[in-house]
């Protein structure tokens, strides 16, 4: 397995992880939540820049595995300060609708009281 099929599968992993952690947020406090939004939005923008990446002709460090290093450096720096600025937005909007699920699952919990 080379390093970026590694690197692949343990962002894809991770992905899976925190969209996990995005449902169990919605049990929890508003912050948990925010915190959960925010590392979904950093992860799926990490992917973004990846795929992008990869559609360019030639590399930004070359060739060989010292390069596909440093290649996922910068597709995580990039999509972390993506996600760190609100270039994508979908962190507030995670965030307003697990609220709105939370609350919609509160109020058919009393009506089925």
């Amino acid at each position: 397995m080379d390093v970026t099929s590694a690197l692949q599968g343990a962002q894809i992993a991770q992905l899976g992880h925190s969209a996990r952690d995005l449902r169990l947020a919605g049990e929890a406090r508003s912050a948990d939540a925010e915190v959960a939004s925010q590392k979904f939005e950093a992860l799926f923008a990490t992917m973004l820049v990846r795929e992008m990446r990869r559609a360019l002709p030639e590399g930004f460090f070359g060739g060989g595995s010292g390069a596909e290093i440093y290649e996922g450096w910068l597709d995580e720096h990039v999509g972390e300060a993506l996600a760190r600025d609100g270039g994508l937005q979908l962190a507030g909007m995670i965030k307003t609708n697990l609220a709105r699920d939370r609350a919609q699952e509160q109020g058919s919990g009393e009506s089925g009281s």
